[in-house]
């Protein structure tokens, strides 16, 4: 696959900093950078280790990374130069020291390397693939970036926790995977480890990476590229300075998936990373009024693949999966009514007025059967004291029934005039008990679905 098929991801595009000042840090770093590299490879030659004396054996098994096409192929350089050139991976030794005598085996496993310089788990980021991530999201951890904490004391089913065994075997995550580390520890506790200038080195290292294994034909639709892809998506979701580059990298995500085409979803890993692709996409869709392509067959088949039936609500269950179905036919249906009444030919088209009608009520008509299914559900555990963890799952998924029912009955009521005032008083019903929901969070990252709900009606 051509380049070009993918240029989302620009690594020297019109996104750089146009401060001359920065411009020139960042000019000398990278010259800094090719004298390091020739000095090392010159101390290669001479048979000395980095501190200039002769390489002790005590080698890190985690200098290993890959071919850089991101299909997990070792190879003999080291993708984080930058961390141990900051903080080594091990101490130099001499090769008259007592510890050279040792046989050396390596206690950390390469991620675990990472996540001790940072202090931060890639597996603590999962709530930042939630469904209800965009726009919204956005806004809020730029008025607050503290809100970051709250996601991160939150668990559900993520491909982030299939990154660490991934680490240091696939290039491009290892790359992305850096780069959010040191984002969110710079967020969370700045230190000198996470300065300006580093970041944005392990952030242009990640994008060449990713960039270089998009550019390979044999591997840019593998899975790992999308795992990077989705990880650089988090890094820019972290930045509210760059909401466009998170624009750019979800549309990017779009055409990946798209590539691929269902059939390449088999495993948990994959099935995972489309599960964290869907939420976005479905917002930005109905942002922009355009239309969401996850409400074609095959790919409402495989979102309702994930379910996985528990006795607690789950992002997996049977009631959750089917709520966030009806959202995929949510921006069809809306630029569908959005362009029958600016358009004065199908105005007066009773005949495609009520095609439309039909498509509304029968949204309408899926979202009260969710409902009814959902306090039966409520009933049937009443006996038992719920965990915080279900009634959060409750009220995100109670939240955004209400939601899909405040659009629905909208989007009906512009095509229905008949019906319009009574539909308009079920309406503001509706919107007032969102509110009031909203007034009484179960959760912490309750703002994520909050504002998700708020964005929309």
């Amino acid at each position: 696959m051509p380049q070009t098929d993918f240029p989302f991801i620009v690594s020297s595009g019109p996104k750089l900093q146009n401060d001359p000042s920065i411009r020139t840090v960042i000019r000398k770093q990278a010259m800094k950078d090719v004298g390091h590299a020739r000095r090392k490879r010159g101390r290669k030659m001479r048979g000395e280790g980095e501190d200039g004396c002769t390489t002790a054996p005590m080698q890190s098994a985690a200098s290993s990374s890959d071919d850089g096409s991101g299909n997990g192929t070792p190879s003999t350089s080291s993708d984080d130069t930058t961390f141990d050139e900051l903080v080594p991976r091990r101490l130099p030794i001499k090769a008259t020291s007592p510890l050279s005598l040792l046989s050396s085996t390596n206690l950390l496993t390469d991620y675990e390397f990472a996540r001790s310089r940072f202090q931060v788990d890639v597996a603590d980021l999962s709530m930042l693939t939630s469904f209800y991530i965009g726009r919204p999201t956005l806004a809020a951890l730029a008025a607050d970036p503290s809100n970051l904490k709250y996601l991160l004391n939150a668990k559900q089913w993520s491909f982030v926790e299939f990154v660490p065994s991934r680490y240091g075997s696939s290039k491009c995550i290892t790359a992305a995977t850096n780069c959010v580390l040191a984002k969110v520890r710079s967020i969370l506790a700045p230190d000198e480890f996470t300065d300006s200038q580093l970041l944005l080195r392990l952030y242009s290292r990640a994008l060449q990476t990713l960039q270089d294994a998009i550019a390979d034909p044999s591997n840019c639709l593998d899975s790992d590229v999308l795992c990077a892809t989705q990880l650089l998506s988090i890094h820019e979701l972290l930045d509210p300075t760059r909401a466009a580059a998170w624009d750019q990298h979800l549309w990017g995500s779009t055409r990946l998936v798209k590539a691929r085409t269902p059939t390449r979803f088999q495993t948990d890993f994959e099935k995972a990373l489309f599960a964290a692709h869907v939420g976005p996409v479905v917002s930005e869709a109905l942002t922009s009024i355009i239309s969401c392509y996850l409400a074609q067959p095959e790919w409402m088949d495989l979102y309702r693949s994930l379910v996985i039936d528990t006795d607690e609500l789950t992002d997996r269950s049977p009631l959750t999966i089917a709520i966030r179905s009806v959202t995929f036919f949510l921006p069809d249906l809306w630029r569908d009514v959005d362009t029958a009444v600016n358009d004065d030919a199908t105005l007066f088209d009773d005949a495609a007025l009520q095609a439309l009608e039909a498509r509304c009520r029968a949204l309408h008509s899926e979202i009260l059967a969710w409902t009814e299914d959902y306090k039966a559900h409520c009933v049937r555990w009443s006996l038992s004291t719920p965990s915080p963890a279900e009634l959060a799952m409750r009220r995100e998924n109670f939240g955004l029934s209400i939601e899909c029912l405040i659009i629905v009955k909208r989007l009906l009521s512009t095509v229905c005039d008949a019906e319009r005032p009574q539909l308009e008083l079920e309406t503001q019903a509706l919107a007032h008990l969102l509110l009031e929901l909203q007034k009484n969070p179960v959760a912490e990252h309750s703002f994520l679905f909050a504002g998700h709900e708020g964005w929309r009606t």
